[in-house]
């Protein structure tokens, strides 16, 4: 390990909380920004990015500096964000009920989970799109893409944070770009 996470890292295993809030800053962003990307609520994501750290600081003397820490660190963020969309996940209800005594139906509301209208208003139509697309694949392409495109992880970095093989991941992302291709492809213009 090179750069200025090795020295953050040997201040931290020596007990310096200094080195600990560095490091924390350094990548608080782009856990941030993943947990963001693959739960699509602030709050949830905010909630992860702090307990990624948590299990980062708890972990710190298991890492093997051999390895990229950025990569180490988002294989946690990833675990965790994970973990959360397979707990979060709810079981399909029918939109319509019926009154107990008798057959007639009515709608239920249901609210939908996503970005608030205000919230994704901040953004542009063609990243609304092409966000909306990405957050519509499965969660095993949506997180390679998210990685290496948005957090700018090589292939190699991807495969060890996921803790995959090499061409597990180069499918996995050839793959999804193909269903973006077809879905751009296929929206009216």
């Amino acid at each position: 390990m090179s750069g200025p996470e090795a020295g953050l890292v040997r201040r931290c295993l020596a007990g310096d909380e200094k080195a600990y809030r560095e490091l924390v800053e350094m990548y608080q962003a782009q856990v941030y920004s993943l947990a963001l990307r693959m739960v699509r609520r602030p709050a949830d994501a905010e909630d992860l990015t702090q307990e990624t750290f948590v299990r980062m600081f708890r972990a710190l003397s298991r890492y093997d500096p051999t390895r990229s820490f950025a990569a180490w660190l988002m294989t946690i963020a990833t675990r965790l964000s994970i973990d959360h969309i397979r707990r979060r996940k709810v079981s399909p209800i029918s939109l319509t009920q019926r009154e107990r005594d008798t057959e007639e139906e009515y709608e239920i509301e249901v609210q939908d989970p996503g970005l608030k209208p205000d919230e994704v208003a901040t953004h542009a139509e063609e990243e609304r799109r092409v966000v909306g697309m990405i957050d519509a694949l499965p969660p095993h392409y949506r997180i390679v893409v998210i990685l290496r495109h948005q957090q700018d992880l090589s292939y190699e970095e991807i495969a060890e944070a996921l803790q995959m093989p090499l061409g597990t991941v180069k499918a996995r992302i050839h793959r999804a770009r193909a269903l973006l291709k077809a879905r751009i492809e296929g929206e009216p213009k």
